[in-house]
């Protein structure tokens, strides 16, 4: 179209109609964003802790101590008992104290469930207690994903059951 001047333009309900659009696919984009956000942030948190659990158990091996990855508070403190947390802690015990070597607080809305709130590393390099970690979403928007610690002392990673994120 033509104006007065001569100029090119568009008028405003051809401006309306492409606003509509863009608001129409921008609604069907963001649940797809935060789907995919939340399962980044669950692929990050796990990949962080099979890390901290192998270098537990690289360190527990080459310092020839006890090794252990515990739940913990903020601060770093193990929580006895609990299978439940959003931080964990690894230390090596030396002479009856830690030194830490890690510990990390999860991203907000995940938590890690633990079949046992402590896995121990013996020098040896096997591990002296077997379990499983669960990173879930509170949201339950994104998958869990499990790592689990083997006898020989070996991590694996795999998908988890919602299921195994409310026991």
């Amino acid at each position: 179209m033509r104006n007065r001047n001569g100029l090119l333009g568009h008028t405003l309900i051809e401006l309306c109609f492409c606003v509509a659009m863009f608001a129409g696919l921008a609604t069907l984009a963001v649940p797809a964003f935060r789907i995919a956000q939340r399962n980044s942030a669950v692929r990050s948190a796990i990949f962080e802790l099979n890390s901290a659990l192998k270098a537990t158990r690289a360190s527990s091996i080459v310092e020839a101590r006890p090794g252990v990855l515990c739940l913990s508070d903020a601060a770093g403190n193990c929580l006895p008992g609990k299978e439940s947390s959003n931080a964990w802690s690894a230390y090596l015990e030396i002479d009856g104290h830690p030194r830490t070597l890690a510990g990390n607080a999860l991203p907000e809305g995940l938590f890690l469930h633990a079949t046992r709130p402590r896995l121990q590393f013996w020098p040896d390099s096997r591990a002296a207690s077997t379990g499983t970690l669960t990173i879930c979403d509170a949201q339950g928007v994104a998958q869990p994903r499990a790592l689990v610690l083997s006898q020989a002392g070996r991590v694996r990673m795999t998908e988890a059951d919602p299921a195994d994120c409310h026991a």
